[in-house]
């Protein structure tokens, strides 16, 4: 099934690289069913086997053995975007392919930054993740990886390329001792300090930030597994 809109609110259609339109309209579907209350109907418009329709459902909460809640709202299915292609975009030019390749990358680092912050800010302040959002490890990009490879667009894969690098410039740019980002923290620290930091104290700081950094990978594994045998 296709949605096209949520209770009486229609979902766009992007027609740009810029996937954090679609990412926006998943969320917004996705906060609405959790924040439905409870015996609350939702009405969603879908598009089945060619037909528009409105259909009516009742979000309600996992249960377990005991018919305690488990989790938010949801109604039992699985969503994603609605990916449907990615197009060549021609160069008129050498200069015009600068301008564009830079305005893809400063697009996909800006996404993923404010993805990152809002995803930790989120997780620090006790909210847990935000809606539609979620961290995947190597097995999960691995398994992303192979999906869009077997579809043989070649200008995914080139975009998921891209991504993947964009992704770890920015991770490694993060503020952790352990990473490029907390290095430079130090060597500020140790600027306007006027003196080098301690060499036992930074040791003792990057190897707990290493050990949390070690901790999260396996969290993001667990989940990835999780996710594979559909636990």
């Amino acid at each position: 099934d296709l949605i096209l809109g949520i209770n009486g609110e229609k979902m766009l259609l992007s027609k740009t690289y810029d996937t954090a339109v679609a990412q926006g309209a998943l969320n917004t579907i996705i906060t609405t069913i959790r924040s439905t209350p409870p015996g609350e109907n939702i009405q969603l418009t879908i598009v089945r086997d060619g037909t528009t329709k409105d259909i009516t459902l009742t979000p309600k909460p996992s249960l377990d053995k005991l018919g305690n809640p488990t989790g938010p709202q949801s109604i039992g299915a699985s969503l994603a975007p609605n990916y449907i292609k990615s197009e060549y975009v021609q160069a008129s030019s050498i200069g015009d392919a600068i301008a564009k390749s830079t305005e893809a990358v400063t697009t996909l680092t800006t996404q993923t930054a404010t993805s990152l912050t809002g995803f930790f800010a989120s997780l620090l302040s006790g909210k847990g993740a935000p809606a539609g959002q979620s961290m995947s490890g190597p097995i999960g990009v691995i398994r992303t990886g192979a999906d869009i490879v077997s579809s043989n667009d070649f200008t995914a894969v080139i975009m998921f390329a891209a991504a993947i690098s964009i992704n770890l410039a920015v991770v490694n740019s993060l503020p952790l001792p352990a990473l490029d980002g907390g290095q430079l923290v130090f060597v500020l620290a140790e600027a306007v300090a006027g003196r080098k930091i301690d060499q036992r104290v930074q040791e003792e700081i990057n190897a707990a930030a290493l050990l949390f950094l070690v901790i999260f990978s396996f969290s993001t594994a667990i989940g990835d597994v999780g996710s594979l045998i559909g636990l």
